[in-house]
C-alpha cells in the first residue's frame, strides 16, 4: 500500500486553517468556561462512558462488561497486605501487533519481543507493583482476546463505529473511563490515590483517560503528544490514516487539538516523556504540545507538567519508566 507522502492542496489549505473553536482560548475567558464547552462537546461525542463497567474476578483474571455490552479481560494484581492500596490503569501500547494487549505491559513469554523492543526488556506492571501498587490492564477493542483482523480489521471497526454513530476512539476512550470507575469501586483499593500510565497508544490514552474521568489523579503519558496539524504534514504517520482512528474523535477534530485535549486534567499532576529521533511524534510539535499543555495547567491553576526528552527515540527506556513510577508514586 502506498503512503501518501503529502495531502492535496485543498486539505493542506484546511490542515492551515482549521477553526479549534473548543480550543483553549485564554482571551476570551476562563480556564473553567472553555474547559466547560469542550468537555460538554467531546463527553456527548462518546458512547456510554460514566458509569462503571461490571465484572467478575478470579485469582488475577478480570472480565469487565461496559455499557455498550461489549467485555475485555485483563489481569488485576494487588499487592500483599490488606491495603487500601494506591492503584495504576496500564494502557497497552499498539506496536503492530495485535495478539496480545495486557499481556504487553506483564512478564508474559509470548511477550518478550514487545518488552525487548518497546520497553528495554521491562515488564511495567512489575515495577508498578513492586512499588506498592495495584495495577490493572485490560485487552483494548482489537488486541489479544478481542482481535478483529489486525489493521484491515481495525478500518473495518472504525467504519462501522461511525456509522453507528461512535467512533473507535470513543469507544476506546469510554471503555477506559469505566474501567477506572471499576477500579475504584474495588476492595483494598484507595480510590483517591489512583493514576494511569501508557506508553505511545497507551500513552495517549494515559492522558485521555485523566482528562475525562475524575477517579484518575495523575497520569504519566509516554511518546504520545503532539500537534495535529504536525501529525499530518508530509512523511508523517498520520497520513496514512491505518491506526490513527483510534486517536481522532471525529465530532471534535478540527475543533480542539490534542493539548487542548489533554487539557482537561489541567489541575492534576502530569508527567510527559517522549524520544529524541521518535519516528512518530516530531520533536518540535511534542515540544510546542507541551508548552501548550503548561500554559493550560497554569491558567488553571494546576501543578506545571513535568516534561523531559530522552535519547531513546519511540520507546520507553528502563529510566523513563523508573521516573514514572517515581513521579506517580509521590502524587498518589
Amino acid at each position: 500500500m502506498n503512503t501518501p507522502s503529502e495531502l492535496p492542496a485543498f486539505l493542506e489549505a484546511r490542515r492551515l486553517e482549521l477553526p479549534m473553536d473548543l480550543a483553549f482560548a485564554f482571551e476570551r475567558g476562563p480556564f473553567d468556561v472553555g474547559a466547560r464547552r469542550l468537555a460538554r462537546v467531546w463527553q456527548a461525542s462518546l458512547p456510554p462512558w460514566r458509569e462503571a463497567a461490571t465484572g467478575t474476578v478470579q485469582g488475577e483474571v478480570v472480565t469487565l462488561r461496559f455499557a455498550t455490552g461489549a467485555e475485555s479481560t485483563g489481569r488485576f494484581v494487588r499487592p500483599a497486605g490488606q491495603g487500601p492500596h494506591p492503584a495504576v490503569l496500564l494502557l497497552h501500547d499498539h506496536g503492530g501487533a495485535f495478539d496480545h494487549g495486557w499481556q504487553k505491559l506483564f512478564d508474559d513469554p509470548g511477550t518478550q519481543g514487545s518488552r525487548g523492543t518497546h520497553y528495554d526488556g521491562q515488564a511495567p506492571a512489575q515495577a508498578f507493583v513492586d512499588a506498592g501498587f495495584a495495577v490493572l490492564c485490560l485487552d483494548a477493542l482489537g488486541w489479544g482476546a478481542r482481535q478483529t483482523g489486525g489493521y484491515a480489521g481495525q478500518q473495518a471497526l472504525a467504519a462501522n463505529a461511525q456509522a453507528l454513530g461512535w467512533s473507535l476512539a470513543g469507544l476506546v476512550a469510554a471503555e477506559d473511563a469505566q474501567a477506572a470507575a471499576w477500579l475504584a469501586a474495588q476492595p483494598g483499593i484507595d480510590a483517591g490515590r489512583m493514576g494511569a500510565f501508557g506508553f505511545s497508544f497507551g500513552g495517549l490514552r494515559a492522558w485521555q483517560v485523566a482528562a475525562l474521568s475524575a477517579h484518575i489523579a495523575a497520569h504519566a503519558s509516554l511518546s504520545w503528544m503532539a500537534c495535529c496539524v504536525d501529525l499530518m504534514r508530509p512523511g508523517a504517520p498520520l497520513l496514512a490514516g491505518q491506526s490513527a482512528f483510534y486517536m481522532l474523535h471525529p465530532k471534535i477534530a478540527g475543533r480542539a487539538d490534542f493539548p487542548d485535549l489533554a487539557g482537561l486534567a489541567a489541575r492534576k499532576p502530569q508527567f510527559y516523556r517522549s524520544g529524541r529521533g521518535d519516528r512518530h511524534m516530531p520533536e518540535d510539535s511534542v515540544i510546542r504540545a507541551w508548552g501548550r499543555i503548561a500554559r493550560i495547567c497554569r491558567a488553571a491553576g494546576g501543578p506545571r507538567p513535568d516534561t523531559a526528552l530522552h535519547d531513546a527515540g519511540h520507546t520507553c527506556p528502563r529510566e523513563t519508566l523508573a521516573e514514572a513510577v517515581a513521579f506517580l508514586k509521590t502524587r498518589l
